[in-house]
């Protein structure tokens, strides 16, 4: 479980630098959200192909592949690219944090409702003080603030495209514990990340940017996207669809984190208090998957 659990937890704090090194493309270097999503699926993609080549040449895992797997790795490679366009278009139709209570907050939602019935996972109290106190914090952590932009009726648009990004977030997090089962890890990454950057050239737009500028872009691909998503769906394999959804949460705690420490932005109270309430809750999950693995070990040796 401590594997998974870090894991998915590194991840989260990489996803957690993409924010800032966006903000820097944009503010900086006026480069279009849209093209920095298609940008960094596109540097990503060729390092998890090599890598899945490498690991496919040795085990001979593509051609083991069912029918039933390659359509599951397609509609990740969707949910990917779809995630990326979804948000991004989001954040400029709507209030910046009203996109991120928005996909941030209803995913682990999301997640967990589905993974209930279509992956058996078990629901309980734990389980459902984790979910409320993730999303209050997280809440409290953005910015109470970001509540403004679901009343404006002229950010509706916004807003549905934020919780298309949510439920194409939530959609890859399912089936990436569906697959890792039965495919391995670098494999799923690999094909699906693979079609998301295919499917994402149509919003491609080639930037003028200096050389640090491009070196933004490629951290972006290999850091926060090929490395922190091998460390995820490694982790996936150890935890459940829904503590994976929690512990994600750690992404917006690091951007603030970053966001204070380099751009010498402020924390209100009520900041602070979330970030304490989202690491009670990330805290009440590890709690939870630790005793789920305790009664499985204990059913295991009286079997």
């Amino acid at each position: 479980m401590r594997i998974g659990m870090w894991g998915v937890v590194a991840a989260a704090v990489l996803w957690g630098t993409a924010g800032m090194t966006a903000k820097v493309l944009t503010t900086n270097y006026g480069t279009d959200p849209l093209t920095i999503g298609a940008f960094r699926l596109l540097f990503s993609a060729p390092v998890l192909l090599a890598a899945t080549w490498q690991e496919s040449v040795r085990t001979g895992s593509i051609g083991r592949l069912t029918s039933r797997s390659w359509l599951w790795l397609v509609l990740f490679g969707v949910g990917v690219a779809g995630y990326q366009a979804c948000y991004f278009s989001a954040v400029g139709q709507t209030m910046v944090s009203t996109a991120t209570l928005l996909t941030v907050c209803t995913a682990p939602l999301m997640v967990s409702v589905v993974a209930s019935w279509w992956l058996k996972e078990r629901w309980t109290s734990t389980t459902g003080w984790a979910l409320v106190l993730g999303v209050i914090g997280t809440s409290m952590l953005i910015g109470l603030h970001s509540l403004q932009g679901l009343t404006e009726p002229r950010l509706w648009q916004g807003n549905l495209l934020a919780l298309a990004a949510a439920a194409c977030y939530g959609g890859y997090t399912l089936i990436s514990k569906r697959l890792v089962g039965d495919v391995p890890p670098l494999l799923v990454i690999g094909v699906a990340f693979s079609i998301g950057a295919i499917l994402s050239i149509p919003v491609l737009s080639w930037p003028v940017l200096p050389w640090q500028g491009w070196l933004l872009l490629v951290y972006l691909g290999w850091v926060p996207t090929a490395m922190a998503y091998v460390l995820f769906i490694h982790g996936m394999r150890y935890v459940t669809a829904t503590s994976a959804s929690i512990w994600s949460l750690a992404e917006p705690l690091t951007a603030t984190l970053l966001a204070i420490t380099l751009l010498g932005e402020r924390l209100s109270f009520s900041g602070w208090l979330g970030a304490v309430i989202l690491l009670c809750s990330m805290f009440l999950t590890a709690k939870k998957e630790a005793k789920s693995n305790d009664s499985t070990i204990a059913d295991k040796m009286k079997t």
